[in-house]
């Protein structure tokens, strides 16, 4: 953990994606054990690996405090797609070089799921795991944006943080959107939940649950964003951590139609 007090870094996202005049901040989620690089050769003779995570479900991590595997969803990214195990586990034989951005939708158990869009990524190696993905079902996002009073034309993006080199919480992190105008943050409590009243981030109930939203964002438009930490900063775009190395771009699209939102991974350090 750094013992000085830092100024807030600057965090400049196109399409969300970020660049800026000095190196930009960004940051990556750890990698998964849930599988291994696949190795191999692709038919056009290209080295291939394994693009794999586990989804679970937003709305009973909230209502039980633990992690329950969606069954029966799709993911897809370019040109591959597959479908979550009984335990939420999913994965894709993706070209090695490929930039990759999943998304993951459809209906489990008879309950519709919201569309979800993760940042793009490369693989640091032969293998690129997401590890925790979590998605609410359609009537808890719903929920959400009515707790938010959010715009259902705009974009809505959760904020997940992940922790690398000596930094060991995010509690005390705060985020400010200067770009584009309107855009809001509303930080999650301590079980989950999105309120007016938490002023700060706060350690999430479980690894790489969102810490905060980003709402009333004009889809497509160029966001700045600053974070502003009491020990920790952001690592700079590319930046790498288990095996994943995140590009700083994320498609956003408006929650309505469709129940999209997307997911902005940044990493602590």
């Amino acid at each position: 953990m750094h013992a000085r007090a830092l100024t807030p870094a600057t965090c400049l996202i196109l399409l969300a994606g970020c660049s800026s005049s000095s190196p930009a901040p960004g940051g990556a989620p750890p990698g998964d054990d849930a599988a291994s690089s696949s190795g191999g050769e692709d038919s056009g003779g290209g080295s291939t690996l394994t693009e794999h995570g586990v989804v679970y479900d937003y709305g009973t991590l909230l209502s039980m405090g633990t992690l329950v595997g969606v069954e029966g969803l799709t993911v897809a990214d370019g040109n591959q797609t597959t479908t979550t195990d009984a335990q939420g586990n999913w994965s894709l034989t993706m070209p090695l070089d490929a930039t990759m951005a999943p998304t993951v939708t459809g209906t489990s158990k008879g309950d519709p799921y919201s569309f979800l869009i993760l940042p793009s990524a490369t693989a640091a190696g032969g293998d690129l795991g997401w590890g925790n993905i979590i998605i609410p079902d359609q009537s808890t996002f719903m929920l959400e944006r009515v707790t938010l009073g959010s715009i259902d034309t705009d974009a809505v993006v959760h904020v997940v943080v992940d922790l690398g080199g000596g930094c060991t919480s995010v509690a005390g992190g705060t985020l400010n959107v200067t770009s584009p105008p309107g855009a809001k943050v509303n930080y999650f409590d301590a079980m989950g939940y999105p309120t007016a009243t938490q002023t700060s981030m706060v350690d999430p109930p479980v690894a790489q649950r969102p810490v905060a939203d980003i709402y009333d964002v004009t889809p497509g438009a160029q966001i700045t964003l600053t974070v502003t930490h009491p020990t920790c900063h952001l690592a700079a775009f590319p930046a790498t951590l288990g095996g994943v190395t995140f590009t700083g771009q994320v498609t956003t699209k408006a929650a309505e139609p469709g129940d999209n939102n997307s997911a902005l991974n940044i990493v602590l350090e």
